[in-house]
């Protein structure tokens, strides 16, 4: 989420509004859509057929279009009626008109981020530009005069690692590499970073912030002090030597379900796509996806690294939950390896995204009057895990982790700056 959280409404969208939508901006009739997951924002995977001649087409075979592969049905696979036009369209409310103007500018820094990545093979959303060539569009419903902000990208085939359990050591790991490959590859985008400071209450380096939502977040007095030691303890000893960790441009929001293993869903099993090429870069480009670029910003590499580290221990709820993100961790730093301060700075910063998540998305569940359940889906488990890793503490969880990275070769002892690939 952006700036002013605190005032952000849930857009409430109807079938009609899509439809007048996709014919108006895009040439382009809905055959059918599913409503896919989000925290605020609606997102719908739609199935489509021109109204006219239109040049920006996402075109699939039968076969892929059957090859649905998230947990959101879709009627248009269980009736047999499919598109070779498949699409996602975003849809934000405004709140106040006057923000179009920033809140666009800012996807336009987001789709240079995700161009740039295309342009060195990552596999992510492609924007799809109106008829009449803009990104993002402006529309305003006639019936309560609402102004939504809205664009659209194609359609990437494959399935969340959400919908893959158990994950398995050699996934954590490659998806650590993953992310340290766009940490390493953005460092070259010409993207003005000022322009991608966050305001954001979801972002790491505001998290002094998230105090406001704890009284509001229907947790008990154990669990508001909890909150509270944690993000003190976050801001005395990395937001207060914040300027010497290393920044860049982040994913904000790179977790289980904005991450795709590329490839068809089989009788519950994943057929990847194969590549020929053995070159382990090459390889996991090939066959990952990262979708999702609204929370990117321009922060410490680490805070990408915490927040991730903390969806992964909160998603796939093992007992073994620190352990599996040392693989994680590890397939991050044998491409990108940590400087001193970031290793010293992992820890804290991993509790405080626990907190960002426990009491934001708590939160917004209850503003949106408890209607959005995806919203608490790791909440409950986000409580037990941060009271566990905060009473094992800092020292015994890195003796864990450090003893993980050792069966990679990797010590505390030989890390050194980063490396660029």
């Amino acid at each position: 989420m952006e700036a002013d959280d605190d005032e952000y409404v849930r857009p409430q969208v109807s079938i009609a509004y899509l439809q007048d939508l996709l014919i108006s901006e895009y040439k382009l009739k809905i055959i059918n859509y599913a409503e896919l997951n989000g925290h605020e924002d609606r997102n719908y995977r739609i199935f489509c057929e021109e109204t006219e001649s239109t040049e920006h087409k996402s075109v699939f075979s039968q076969d892929q279009c059957e090859s649905v592969c998230t947990r959101n049905s879709c009627s248009a696979i269980q009736t047999g009626v499919c598109s070779k036009y498949e699409y996602v369209v975003k849809v934000m409310d405004l709140v106040h008109s006057e923000n179009f103007s920033s809140r666009s500018e800012r996807i336009q820094m987001q789709m240079k981020v995700q161009d740039h990545l295309l342009d060195c093979g990552f596999v992510c959303p492609k924007v799809v530009p109106s008829s009449s060539g803009s990104v993002v569009q402006r529309f305003v419903t006639s019936e309560e005069n609402v102004h939504y902000l809205t664009y659209m990208t194609k359609y990437i085939h494959g399935s969340t690692l959400f919908d893959i359990t158990p994950l398995s050591n050699e996934t954590l790991y490659e998806v650590g590499s993953l992310l340290a490959q766009l940490h390493c590859s953005l460092k070259d985008a010409v993207i003005p970073s000022l322009e991608l400071k966050s305001a954001s209450v979801w972002a790491l380096e505001n998290a002094f912030k998230i105090k406001d939502f704890v009284s509001k977040a229907e947790l008990d007095a154990g669990e508001q002090s909890l909150v509270s030691a944690v993000l003190d303890h976050f801001a005395q000893n990395v937001l207060a030597q914040m300027t010497e960790l290393p920044h860049g441009v982040i994913h904000g929001d790179f977790h289980d379900e904005n991450i795709l293993i590329l490839g068809r869903r089989e009788n519950n099993r994943i057929t990847e796509n194969l590549v020929s090429n053995s070159d382990q870069v090459v390889h996991i480009r090939s066959k990952y996806a990262a979708i999702d670029f609204a929370d990117i910003s321009y922060s410490p590499l680490v805070f990408d690294l915490a927040i991730s580290a903390s969806y992964f221990m909160m998603s796939h709820t093992r007992p073994d939950f620190i352990e599996i993100v040392g693989h994680f961790l590890c397939g991050y730093f044998m491409v990108r390896r940590p400087t001193p301060k970031e290793v010293r700075s992992l820890f804290a910063s991993i509790c405080a995204a626990f907190c960002r998540e426990v009491v934001l998305a708590k939160h917004s569940y209850l503003e949106q009057s408890r209607s959005n359940s995806y919203l608490i889906t790791a909440v409950d488990a986000g409580l037990r895990q941060l009271k566990e890793i905060w009473r094992i503490g800092q020292g015994d969880v890195m003796t864990v982790w450090s003893g993980i990275w050792e069966r990679y070769g990797l010590t505390l002892e030989n890390w050194c700056e980063e490396i660029v690939i």
